[in-house]
Protein backbone atom coordinates (compact mmCIF):
# COMPACT_ATOMS: atom_id res chain seq x y z
CA UNK A 1 0.00 0.00 0.00
CA UNK A 2 0.99 3.28 -0.85
CA UNK A 3 2.96 4.99 2.23
CA UNK A 4 1.71 2.99 4.69
CA UNK A 5 -2.34 4.09 3.87
CA UNK A 6 -5.41 2.17 2.86
CA UNK A 7 -5.38 3.77 -0.78
CA UNK A 8 -3.97 0.97 -3.17
CA UNK A 9 -2.07 1.33 -6.30
CA UNK A 10 -2.89 0.10 -9.66
CA UNK A 11 -0.15 -2.26 -9.58
CA UNK A 12 -1.38 -3.66 -5.98
CA UNK A 13 -4.98 -4.24 -7.23
CA UNK A 14 -3.41 -5.61 -10.55
CA UNK A 15 -1.97 -8.37 -7.92
CA UNK A 16 -4.52 -8.78 -5.91
CA UNK A 17 -7.01 -9.98 -8.90
CA UNK A 18 -4.43 -12.05 -9.94
CA UNK A 19 -4.38 -13.80 -6.55
CA UNK A 20 -8.54 -13.77 -6.58
CA UNK A 21 -8.45 -15.31 -9.98
CA UNK A 22 -5.86 -17.78 -9.42
CA UNK A 23 -7.80 -18.84 -5.79
CA UNK A 24 -10.94 -19.42 -7.68
CA UNK A 25 -9.01 -21.49 -10.13
CA UNK A 26 -7.14 -23.87 -8.08
CA UNK A 27 -8.68 -23.82 -4.95
CA UNK A 28 -6.86 -22.41 -2.60
CA UNK A 29 -7.44 -20.09 0.36
CA UNK A 30 -6.22 -16.55 1.01
CA UNK A 31 -6.51 -13.94 3.48
CA UNK A 32 -8.24 -10.82 2.36
CA UNK A 33 -8.60 -7.74 3.96
CA UNK A 34 -11.35 -4.51 2.95
CA UNK A 35 -12.59 -1.59 3.93
CA UNK A 36 -16.04 -1.53 5.49
CA UNK A 37 -17.20 1.92 6.01
CA UNK A 38 -19.73 3.45 8.42
CA UNK A 39 -22.23 6.55 8.40
CA UNK A 40 -20.72 9.32 10.16
CA UNK A 41 -16.95 7.11 11.22
CA UNK A 42 -14.08 6.53 9.29
CA UNK A 43 -14.90 2.87 9.35
CA UNK A 44 -12.84 -0.56 9.99
CA UNK A 45 -10.31 -2.92 8.29
CA UNK A 46 -11.79 -6.66 8.29
CA UNK A 47 -10.22 -9.88 6.91
CA UNK A 48 -11.22 -13.31 6.30
CA UNK A 49 -9.88 -16.37 5.06
CA UNK A 50 -11.24 -18.55 2.35
CA UNK A 51 -11.15 -19.84 -0.83
CA UNK A 52 -13.00 -17.88 -3.89
CA UNK A 53 -16.09 -19.00 -5.33
CA UNK A 54 -17.43 -16.57 -7.37
CA UNK A 55 -15.39 -13.14 -9.62
CA UNK A 56 -18.50 -10.97 -10.82
CA UNK A 57 -16.29 -8.65 -12.97
CA UNK A 58 -19.78 -7.07 -14.04
CA UNK A 59 -20.72 -5.87 -10.24
CA UNK A 60 -16.66 -5.73 -9.34
CA UNK A 61 -17.30 -8.10 -6.43
CA UNK A 62 -15.96 -11.46 -5.53
CA UNK A 63 -17.01 -14.01 -3.07
CA UNK A 64 -15.04 -15.98 -0.85
CA UNK A 65 -15.89 -18.73 0.90
CA UNK A 66 -14.96 -20.86 4.02
CA UNK A 67 -16.26 -23.88 6.41
CA UNK A 68 -18.23 -21.17 8.33
CA UNK A 69 -18.99 -18.51 6.42
CA UNK A 70 -19.71 -16.60 2.81
CA UNK A 71 -19.08 -13.10 1.85
CA UNK A 72 -19.43 -10.99 -1.06
CA UNK A 73 -16.72 -8.27 -1.06
CA UNK A 74 -15.98 -4.77 -3.44
CA UNK A 75 -13.23 -5.13 -5.61
CA UNK A 76 -12.55 -1.53 -5.12
CA UNK A 77 -12.47 -2.28 -0.78
CA UNK A 78 -9.99 -4.94 -0.94
CA UNK A 79 -6.88 -3.61 1.05
CA UNK A 80 -4.47 -6.86 0.93
CA UNK A 81 -4.63 -10.68 -0.69
CA UNK A 82 -2.34 -13.05 0.73
CA UNK A 83 -1.47 -16.77 0.93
Amino acid sequence: MANGDLEVTDKEREAFMYMLRDSGRENYPLNVSWCVSFEGERGNTCSMWGVVKWVDPKARRVQLANQTSSQWIEMEKITNVHV
